[in-house]
């Protein structure tokens, strides 16, 4: 663990819209660290969901522009986000790899009430079609 740190809760909404319409909004709870680094933060935790991934490390890193999603694990992937960027990534489990085309149409990140919160906005594409249009809200909050 990196020197600095502070515990902190990380609440994670997700929800998604395909060709059947919006599906319903998923709530994942996490408990990790954060620190600040030259300008960035950090935020790192271990999947405590689905029994295959549990475990997997993920990282966060960010700053006002710019967002990095890193894990490690049983399931390797990275994944960034930037205003109308297009990010090429492969999803990494035991069983198979999975190309992934990510296209950043929203990003905001802030501090309020002292939370941090990352708000994301993308498209998801995997083997030239669309899988759908995610939305990502992550809150970050000392404890």
């Amino acid at each position: 663990m990196l020197t600095g740190t502070k515990p902190v809760r990380i609440r994670v909404l997700s929800t998604t819209k395909d060709e059947k319409g919006v599906q319903p909004t998923t709530e994942q709870i996490y408990m990790g660290h954060m620190v600040e680094k030259n300008g960035k933060n950090y935020v790192m935790y271990k999947d405590t969901g689905e029994e295959t991934f549990a475990g997997t490390k993920t990282t966060i890193k960010w700053d006002e522009e710019r967002v990095l999603i890193l894990r490690s694990g049983a399931l390797e992937h990275r994944q960034e986000f930037f205003k109308d960027m297009v990010d090429e990534s492969t999803y990494k489990t035991p069983y198979m790899e999975i190309p992934l085309v990510t296209k950043t149409n929203y990003l905001y990140t802030y501090f309020r009430k002292g939370v941090w919160h990352i708000d994301l906005d993308y498209t998801l594409t995997h083997s030239g079609e669309v899988y759908g249009d995610m939305k990502i809200l992550i809150e970050i909050e000392e404890v």
